[in-house]
């Protein structure tokens, strides 16, 4: 285990660099001058307050000295000053985070703990209205586009019930009870998505298994169906089901953009847009490397789950 979780960090460290050095150069290849955008018409029309300005900004450096800085920086856990309000990029990003890992995570428990039931009873009973009824929905859950669900959330609980916010946030210090009905809605989103993706995986999944010889073997013992899918089936079919979880789950990092803007979410994904269009390359680098960190990491925990689920990912046999 220690040696397969040394290869998995081993992996996560070089990935983070490389995905390093393409952030950095890649958002300098954007198209707009942020000291211009900062200057704006009036600003921008005189040179010596623009090379003024781009030397303060340690933009006139050569782009191979900036890298080499930033890099320096990374190590001291400073990734430099936004160039819109000259406020700590780390601060900014570190506050934006854990909003957006809040919708993913209960997006996440709430697909697990619906579409896995669902999956085995689409599994179980294939040809039934129960398990055509069940992959109707996840159809429909993983189909409909995530603004279209956000939209169809509003209008049912916010405008016909009137019983959660349509948007805003709440901080949860604030008002702990504002902050979760006004999170239920966006996680909600995120989580019918995630349970069309669960159920139809473990459906799948589970479909094949159940076909295989030890599982077979296990109803020769003795066994009923029930339990030999709880304790044998199911185990095995949920090593696919983790993987796509740990990938869907990563992608979202940078991929709630929707989300955050239909319900006015302020996390890692709409700083990152508003970052874009502002030219702001610091707060760019420091969101887009955030995300690329915590992929690594949702993908390490991923494969540790699966590492306990089926041992054999431990010795790659």
């Amino acid at each position: 285990m220690v040696k397969f979780l040394g290869r998995r960090l081993a992996a996560s460290a070089f990935m983070i660099a490389i995905a390093a050095t393409i952030v950095f150069f890649s958002v300098h290849l954007l198209p707009g001058d942020p000291v211009l955008i900062l200057l704006g018409e009036q600003g921008a029309a005189d040179a010596e307050v623009v090379a003024r300005l781009r030397a303060q900004l340690n933009l006139d450096a050569p782009l191979y000295q900036q890298y080499l800085d930033w890099l320096g920086g990374l190590f001291s856990g400073d990734l430099g000053k936004s160039l819109q309000t000259g406020l700590p990029v780390a601060e900014e990003v570190l506050r934006r985070i854990p909003r957006s890992l809040e919708l993913i995570v209960a997006g996440l428990a709430f697909a697990i703990l619906l579409g896995i039931p669902m999956g085995v009873v689409a599994a179980r009973r294939r040809a039934a209205p129960a398990g055509l009824a069940v992959s109707a929905v996840a159809v429909a859950g993983f189909s409909a586009p995530v603004f279209v669900t956000g939209i169809l959330l509003v209008i049912v609980f916010s405008l016909w019930l009137g019983i959660l916010p349509s948007s805003g946030y709440v901080a949860f210090g604030a008002d702990p009870l504002g902050h979760l009905a006004a999170g239920l809605m966006p996680a909600l989103t995120i989580g019918i998505n995630f349970m069309g993706v669960v159920t139809r995986m473990t459906r799948a999944s589970l479909t094949e298994v159940l076909r295989r010889d030890f599982v077979r073997a296990a109803r020769a013992r003795g066994l009923s169906h029930r339990a030999a899918i709880r304790r044998h089936a199911l185990p095995n079919a949920l090593v696919p089901v983790v993987a796509i979880l740990g990938v869907r789950a990563g992608n979202l990092l940078g991929g709630t953009v929707i989300i955050e803007s239909l319900f006015d979410w302020p996390g890692l994904s709409s700083l990152l847009v508003s970052a874009c269009f502002a030219r702001d390359y610091p707060m760019i680098q420091g969101a887009l490397l955030a995300i690329f960190v915590l992929f690594a990491f949702i993908s390490l925990v991923a494969d540790l789950i699966q590492s306990f689920i089926d041992p054999r990912m431990r010795t790659g046999r």
